[in-house]
């Protein structure tokens, strides 16, 4: 269970920028920062290397740097087609209780976008896509996105302080809860779709 508390802190900390594209990572700190063992750092890092967040150098361990514009193209390719699937599954499987919850965050997603709140979409985006996979009831299709959208919150990070098209994409998580009510698994897969096209629209040009 520790390596696995350390491998959740770490990551975190990648994906939230905390640590940065190439910089190199110190075991013995980030041991202590993290309150657990050397040993039990150091598996969590073989870990997180073997999945690409860090990588091994010369040195020691730095965070990977990659080509964002070209992974960014290849994950934005597969999320549609997922996230097209899940928006499937959902209108068959969604409750009433989780429709009502999408429901309830629209309100948040208008003002964190009158306000300019990016922080605050950014959270709300993620439990938004979380309830549509729990609808969807497919364990290996919720994990494999799930994963998916980690890699992409990291973009979100990095792009923070330059989002500023949000209202246009409350409009395309409204056309999403719509479509879901409505048990419209074709107009479900359409406006999930064009919710990734339009995302990937705000992020490529910042990378």
């Amino acid at each position: 269970m520790s390596v696995e508390k350390a491998y959740e802190l770490i990551k975190e900390r990648i994906v939230s920028l905390e640590f940065n594209p190439g910089e190199s990572v110190n075991e013995v700190i980030l041991a202590r920062q993290v309150g657990l063992s050397r040993g039990v750092v150091s598996e969590a890092v073989e870990h997180l290397i073997s999945e690409g967040w860090l990588e091994g150098t010369d040195r020691g361990v730095k965070v990977t740097e990659e080509s964002l514009a070209s992974i960014l193209d290849q994950l934005f390719e597969v999320r549609s087609v997922l996230e097209g699937l899940c928006a499937r599954l959902a209108t068959e499987r969604v409750t009433e209780e989780q429709l009502a919850y999408l429901g309830s965050l629209m309100p948040q997603f208008e003002e964190a976008a009158r306000e300019a709140d990016t922080q605050s979409w950014i959270h709300l985006d993620q439990r938004f896509h979380e309830a549509i996979y729990d609808a969807a009831g497919n364990v290996f299709l919720k994990s494999a996105l799930a994963d998916l959208y980690v890699l992409e919150l990291r973009v979100w990070y990095l792009i923070l302080n330059r989002m500023t098209d949000l209202p246009r994409i409350v409009e395309s998580h409204r056309a999403i809860v719509n479509a879901l009510k409505s048990r419209d698994a074709r107009a479900a897969e359409r406006a999930l779709t064009k919710h990734i096209r339009d995302s990937q629209d705000i992020v490529m040009p910042n990378v």
